[in-house]
């Protein structure tokens, strides 16, 4: 390893803090190094807050100390007045004289910080440890790049892809740590999402139960607004639900459930189901920057039918049932050929206790 890469694995180190936090900006890690040690370290806390680069720069007493210095960050600083101004003028009036870049910024409104480092005489190299750069912001590159959220398929269910049995129930099909290991990423991400059948059939809370981690928003399909006011979600958090519906649904059940604090959006609908540019312009238009798809089985059917989906972690408990009367996880046509079924790549598979994790890209 390059000293430039040991640097930028720092910077990356203190990116990742932030995770789950920085929506709708991405996670950003820099350090300050003077004579191969480091003298200051910074990340992006929050969107609003300081971005990574001032933050380090801030974080020394004594100024003179940056003359000369080499800045690492692991993404172009930014060159647009924003909610903070540009990073890129501040780097120059700091008197660093190198900085070291994993990835440039894929968003056109702030990118340029390069050119303008370069024309202030600062050398600049760009893609130090790149691939791990890109993978920890993957969701700020698909807002950016492809205009909607980062979806991400989570499903529970036993070997031959049941994720409710006869009944509809579904408690508890996989075990305490992979229910854990499930909440863990609710924390991590910008909503929960699920269809109305879900609420009706489970009445779950959708939170995030581990201590530390933030509330997701949750997010509810229900084109004919059947959600009951009494259903259990509305008892904790009520002003982070979201109801997605159609704008024929019915304006009375509308101010009954604003009444609980819930925020109802309309979704425009295309040949009876909701339209899916439409749904992701919302969603990234109420800082909802990642989804977690928890079902039910029409739901998954929709991502996955309109290739919607980013990732999946898929449970698997070592059980097995007929399924007659059964849920299947994805609830949509099924496919003709095995060449035609939807293909995970990048796949990860470990246990958790007795249970399997399936993890990989669309």
């Amino acid at each position: 390893m390059t000293d430039d890469e040991i640097f930028m694995s720092k910077a990356l180190k203190l990116a990742k803090k932030a995770k789950g936090k920085t929506c709708p900006n991405p996670m950003v890690g820099a350090v300050i190094v003077k004579n191969s040690k480091i003298i200051a370290e910074g990340y992006h806390k929050k969107a609003g807050k300081p971005h990574a680069e001032v933050e380090a720069i801030n974080s020394v007493k004594d100024k003179s100390l940056l003359k000369g210095a080499t800045m690492y960050v692991t993404l172009e600083p930014c060159n647009h007045y924003g909610r903070t101004p540009p990073c890129s003028l501040a780097i120059i009036k700091s008197g660093i004289k190198r900085v070291v870049i994993a990835m440039k910024d894929p968003n056109k409104t702030a990118s340029g910080g390069i050119e303008r480092l370069k024309k202030a005489g600062i050398e600049v190299k760009v893609g130090v440890l790149e691939e791990k750069a890109k993978k920890l912001n993957e969701v700020f590159i698909e807002n950016i790049t492809n205009k909607k959220p980062f979806y991400i398929m989570k499903a529970a269910m036993l070997l031959n892809g049941l994720i409710a049995l006869k009944g509809g129930n579904s408690k508890w099909i996989t075990n305490p740590s992979s229910r854990r290991f499930a909440h863990r990423l609710r924390g991590t991400h910008s909503a929960i999402l699920v269809g109305i059948n879900t609420i009706l059939m489970d009445d779950p809370l959708l939170t995030c139960r581990i201590k530390g981690y933030r509330q997701p928003k949750r997010v509810i399909l229900d084109a004919n607004l059947k959600t009951p006011v009494s259903a259990n979600i509305f008892s904790v958090y009520p002003d982070n639900i979201i109801i997605i519906t159609s704008p024929n649904a019915p304006e009375a059940k509308k101010r009954v459930l604003e009444a609980t604090g819930a925020t109802i959006v309309e979704c425009k609908t295309k040949n009876g189901e909701f339209d899916k540019d439409h749904l992701n312009k919302l969603l990234l238009e109420l800082e909802i920057c990642s989804v977690v798809v928890e079902g039910g089985s029409r739901t998954h059917g929709y991502f996955l039918k309109h290739r919607l989906y980013n990732k999946a972690y898929l449970f698997f408990a070592p059980k097995l049932s007929g399924s007659y009367g059964a849920f299947n996880a994805v609830g949509s046509e099924a496919v003709k050929s095995p060449r035609d079924a939807v293909k995970l790549s990048n796949i990860s598979c470990k246990y958790i206790d007795n249970d399997i994790l399936i993890e990989g890209y669309f």
